[in-house]
């Protein structure tokens, strides 16, 4: 049973990281990743700069050296090349000047810059991941938690499978090659308009074992850190946001991104809200099962969905 650590204050993080003991897997002078999402333009749910910013703060207090990281994006958007996407995060206050901490975008000027990863899964035998991501000692995951209209939910194991994916990696993640009519004649030149045609029980499976790879990669320094707050049905890739689905809960913190998005889940279908019910991204989302990615992610290792809450 993994634990998990749970704060009311969204401006508490600090708070949340001594608790979590996050501290203990940064040494001196490592390079620490702090993997965020900072917004498509016109979208105004992401994390705000100042509730994440304590975290510099308390990285450098353990000397380490921490730096804002996202990959670019797959569809054409403010953050597809890394000069449009520094211009956003830095439009959406993500500034040294404003939090102690520059942004580096992980997979070079167009998404093609990537390592790989060998792994031994389902669908997967070899992950393409963006390739900065990977030079760092040390990986933070900050996941704003929210609907996604593919994956019912997007938390821990999305910011990093789908998030760190180069962008090869990206569409690997949402095609599906082995049933695709066109395959014998594309030879392999995909774009995401011709072949976006996964399906949302294989993008999530897909998006699990990449998040596995990347997390072993790390061996035991990596911890996950959700905010539920501003808790809208969709992703942040999108150029708006809907209103918050319930109001602002908290933040947690854990070792675990399977029980960190586990707990996640369990908090917000108990809070009441704009949405109804006990399964409430099932409600915004009825043809999308989105436990697939924590059921296929426990069953290859990234985690556990059994958790043990404590609030601070």
């Amino acid at each position: 049973m993994s634990k998990v650590f749970f704060t009311k204050d969204p401006s508490r993080v600090d708070k949340l990281f001594d608790a979590a003991e996050i501290g203990k897997i940064i040494g001196k002078d490592d390079f620490v990743a702090l993997k965020i999402h900072f917004g498509e333009r016109g979208n105004k749910a992401f994390i705000k700069p100042d509730r994440a910013k304590p975290i510099v703060k308390k990285i450098k207090q353990q000397k380490g050296r921490p730096f804002w990281m996202d990959a670019n994006t797959l569809y054409k958007g403010s953050r597809s090349d890394t000069l449009a996407h520094l211009q956003t995060a830095f439009d959406h206050g993500y500034t040294f000047g404003k939090t102690g901490a520059h942004v580096l975008i992980a997979d070079g000027l167009d998404g093609r810059a990537e390592q790989k990863i060998q792994v031994n899964y389902r669908h997967f035998k070899i992950l393409k991941v963006a390739s900065l991501a990977l030079e760092a000692n040390t990986l933070l995951s900050l996941a704003h938690f929210k609907g996604h209209n593919v994956t019912g939910f997007g938390g821990a194991i999305k910011n990093l499978g789908m998030g760190l994916g180069s962008r090869a990696g990206k569409l690997d993640m949402h095609s599906d090659c082995e049933n695709c009519e066109e395959r014998k004649t594309c030879q392999k030149k995909r774009t995401l308009e011709s072949c976006w045609v996964g399906s949302p029980h294989l993008v999530q499976e897909k998006m699990a074992e990449y998040a596995a790879g990347i997390s072993a990669h790390f061996k035991g320094r990596i911890a996950f850190i959700n905010f539920l707050t501003d808790v809208s049905e969709n992703c942040d890739c999108y150029d708006f946001n809907s209103e918050p689905i319930v109001p602002d809960i908290g933040i947690l913190a854990s070792f675990d991104a399977v029980a960190i998005d586990q707990a996640s889940i369990d908090m917000v279908n108990r809070t009441d809200g704009r949405i109804k019910g006990n399964d409430k991204f099932r409600a915004l989302w009825p043809e999308v099962n989105w436990e697939t990615q924590l059921k296929h992610a426990e069953e290859i290792g990234l985690g556990s969905r059994k958790y043990e809450l404590t609030e601070i």
